[in-house]
């Protein structure tokens, strides 16, 4: 399972947090979300390289077949997280439905980390930038985190969809599509093995308060879930550091708490009542009552 949120999130922490200063400063507006693309384009294959459109389309039929993905409507995990070589490992939590979702990251000397997104509305709390909601640039890019499967759902946060590579590495072949959002200027290239039709990494840019960092998410231990695979352990290469996740629970279409999604404080609690619309209509009867003699007396 790919949750961008979650690795880069946790990464940058580690890092000394990333204020999205220098996305900001890039972004005059915020940029149209990517979820608003009405059209996709596949470039034509070069040099006899496979067309895009179907080897993202193996991808889903590999990963258990569109049905079934689209058959997802909400799930819960649990993964321990570990930053390699710097002796510094956790576990985090990630409740999702359809867009929306809320996940907790909890590192020992560093604490506890929380983010989510509801409605497009995206937001990291850490203890070291405090809340901070996502604009621009970071959130069409952390958007993607919503996604189980990005060749599935690309056409939602990409607008193009190009093979650029094939390659044999090993005995074994791997093919390269490479994604773009135009609006937004962000890609991802996908790494497929053209052996079992899956992802074994991809490549991104991630802002942060030193700019973009080039990541690169090494993806293995493909697991079935109720029909549909899964890579349950992900590596995420930042050249500074390297992030490792697993996951050890997944629960697809269970209840999950929705009053975690929202940024906090932009709605009002769950618990608060509206207003009493019978004892309103009774305070305005007593003083319609209470003008009545002065009323008389003129």
């Amino acid at each position: 399972m790919r949750r961008l949120q979650v690795l880069c999130l946790t990464a940058l922490m580690a890092l000394g947090g990333c204020d999205g200063g220098e996305a900001k400063k890039a972004e005059a507006t915020k940029a149209t979300p990517a979820t608003e693309t009405k059209s996709a384009e596949v470039v034509p294959p070069a040099n006899n390289l496979p067309d895009a459109a179907e080897l993202l389309a193996k991808v889903v039929e590999a990963s258990g077949g569109a049905a079934k993905l689209d058959a997802i409507k909400s799930f819960y995990q649990e993964m321990q997280v570990e930053i390699l070589g710097a002796g510094i490992s956790g576990a985090g939590k990630t409740w999702s439905k359809g867009d929306d979702f809320y996940m907790e990251v909890t590192l020992p000397g560093v604490g506890v980390t929380t983010g989510g997104g509801k409605a497009g509305k995206l937001w990291t709390l850490d203890p070291i930038q405090g809340l901070r909601e996502l604009t621009g640039k970071e959130a069409a890019m952390n958007e993607m985190g919503a996604s189980l499967n990005i060749a599935h759902d690309w056409k939602r946060f990409f607008d193009k969809a190009e093979t650029t590579k094939i390659e044999e590495v090993g005995g074994k072949k791997f093919a390269e599509v490479t994604l773009t959002a135009s609006k937004s200027g962000n890609t991802v290239t996908l790494r497929i093995d053209l052996g079992d039709n899956r992802v074994v990494s991809q490549r991104l840019k991630q802002f942060s308060s030193m700019g973009e960092i080039p990541v690169e998410v090494t993806l293995s231990d493909y697991r079935e879930q109720d029909g549909v695979w899964f890579a349950f352990e992900q590596v995420a290469d930042m050249k500074l550091q390297k992030l490792k996740t697993v996951t050890t629970k997944l629960e697809l279409n269970v209840p999950v708490d929705e009053t975690k999604f929202p940024l906090p404080g932009s709605e009002p609690p769950a618990d608060a009542k509206a207003p009493d619309a019978k004892a309103d209509a009774k305070g305005s009867d007593t003083k319609a009552d209470a003008k009545g003699p002065a009323e008389a007396k003129k």
